[in-house]
């Protein structure tokens, strides 16, 4: 992954370089004469000759092909002369150093950070230009393909985050150490936990699956509580079911016993309450009606459905294990009483669990804030990075930080992703129109974006056989002609095309050449 091929000032076309070499006229023309037989006629010998001429000729132009593929950049600019620039940091490699990017970025260079081509640490002055890609519109003016290749299957990558870091020395690139990575903990607009982090290979034109991705959330504005100060306890223990009381067994010895209402709630809503033997568990002994007793004492199980009831007479007590149980006249109304205490007890328990489940959100956000305070607590530079993003953005109120951590083991391109399939909508065949000429807009791919989604999709002129779009969704389509100009299609336009399967799309082609990134940023959109 050390290696990368990136051209960010390509030069377009010129029609000599187009039609150059296009001509096999002489190859083709016929021969009369007399006609011996067709192995004996010069014909033969030419036709062989011509077609070792056409298939070397045809191999010099293919070869000449794959090598001008194989030389052209991976990463290539939409614009001539524009892309998304860099910011230069300048340190002293024996030294590492710290340095703070307009996002509020941190990226931290380790002593030793980087090694010349031989694999020598180095020493002395070093150069690092670094950027930042958060938005479809930069994507799109650097040329980042942001299509994944997995086992055949062809993906669009939604971005939390890109970023591009390489370091030089006299005009030198440099290799990252793996010993001493530089960290970078780059600020993202997504806390969402669904991304990857990937590596651009140039080199195979492929991007690298490197780890799962986590986002962590630094806050330093406000006093956060810690973690562990959160009530770990979440039990529903003090929240019992309700008492579900039987039909009385009249073959089953029974008392009715006098008992304070308040000292058990769970019988007070019941008429007729007795208390019947299970004579599994304690054999009744009829002698025991015979007896007067002074005392008894009921005492609830810790299985929440039986009670312990021991009856007293100076020296002689009598212990059963009892089920509570009503007469057969008043178990309908029981069992009504029952019912409405359990709808009453589950609403209770679902809102007891609702709210274990924000407290468990509640502290896993704590946890992560625990994290990010350990990896950022008491570095001045951090905190220097909120000011400067709350004096970039007024509007942003936010007292958080959301940041994705890079550890950087070869210069290049970074990227918090996550892989997804095209947009999904009926399947037209699109054929691309100037507005102005009428005439068809030749274009070597178009981007497609949806509003309020960091993604692009890339049709190339083959795939617009089989285009789709999100209809319910705001879209653009952008694109480059062949002469270097932007070409625009409207959401409007492309909600036309909706219950059709053929589509004349027109493109409205800007007049001027673009200047700079932020006259392309303007036209294109920014807040997409």
């Amino acid at each position: 992954m050390t290696n990368y091929n990136i051209n960010r000032n390509r030069k377009p076309l010129t029609d000599a370089d187009i039609s150059k070499g296009q001509d096999f006229d002489a190859f083709l023309k016929s021969y009369s004469g007399a006609k011996p037989p067709f192995y004996k006629t010069g014909t033969f010998y030419m036709s062989v000759v011509a077609l070792g001429l056409v298939i070397g000729v045809g191999a010099y132009f293919m070869t000449n092909e794959e090598d001008a593929a194989a030389k052209t950049a991976y990463v290539q600019p939409a614009f001539n002369g524009i892309d998304v620039a860099d910011t230069v940091y300048k340190m002293n490699a024996a030294e590492g150093g710290e340095f703070i990017y307009t996002t509020g970025s941190l990226i931290r260079v380790p002593e030793g950070g980087f090694l010349d081509s031989a694999g020598n640490v180095v020493k002395g002055d070093v150069e690092i230009r670094y950027r930042e890609f958060h938005n479809t519109a930069d994507i799109f003016l650097a040329g980042i393909p942001m299509t994944y290749d997995s086992a055949g299957i062809n993906y669009h990558f939604e971005s939390a985050g890109m970023l591009e870091i390489t370091a030089w020395q006299n005009g030198k690139p440099l290799k990252a150490n793996p010993n001493a990575p530089v960290k970078i903990a780059m600020a993202s607009n997504s806390s969402e936990e669904k991304f990857n982090v990937y590596y651009l290979d140039t080199v195979k034109k492929n991007w690298d699956f490197i780890a799962k991705d986590k986002a962590v959330v630094v806050g330093f504005a406000k006093d956060t509580t810690k973690a562990d100060s959160l009530a770990k306890g979440k039990s529903t223990a003090s929240l019992s079911p309700p008492l579900e009381v039987k039909k009385a067994d009249k073959k089953k010895p029974s008392f009715v016993i006098g008992f304070e209402p308040a000292e058990f709630p769970e019988l007070a809503s019941y008429k007729g309450v007795r208390f019947q033997v299970d004579d599994e568990k304690t054999p009744y002994d009829k002698k025991d009606k015979e007896i007067t007793w002074e005392d008894v004492s009921i005492m609830r199980n810790t299985d929440g459905a039986t009670y312990t009831v021991t009856f007293t007479h100076g020296v002689i007590t009598r212990t059963y294990i009892t089920d509570v149980v009503v007469n057969a006249e008043d178990y309908a109304a029981a069992k009504k009483v029952y019912d409405a205490k359990y709808v009453a007890y589950q609403a209770a328990l679902k809102a007891i669990n609702d709210k274990n489940a924000a407290d468990d959100k509640s502290l896993e956000a704590k946890l992560l804030n625990a994290d990010g305070r350990r990896i950022f607590d008491n570095d001045q530079a951090m905190r220097s990075a909120l000011e400067r993003r709350s004096a970039i953005d007024r509007n942003n109120e936010k007292e958080d930080m959301v940041v994705r951590e890079f550890i950087i083991n070869d210069f290049g391109i970074w990227n918090s992703d996550c892989p997804s399939s095209l947009p999904v909508g009926e399947t037209l065949f699109v054929k691309l129109f100037d507005s102005r000429t009428k005439k068809p807009l030749v274009v070597n791919h178009v981007i497609l974006v949806e509003k309020g989604k960091n993604a692009v999709y890339t049709y190339y002129a083959s795939d617009l056989r089989n285009f789709q779009f999100n209809p319910d969704a705001e879209n653009l389509l952008w694109a480059v002609t062949q002469d270097g100009k932007l070409a625009i299609c409207s959401d409007s336009d492309l909600q036309a095309m909706v219950g059709k399967t053929e589509a004349n799309l027109t493109m409205t082609v800007s007049a001027e050449d673009l200047k700079t990134a932020e006259q392309a940023r303007v036209a294109l959109g920014i807040g997409i």
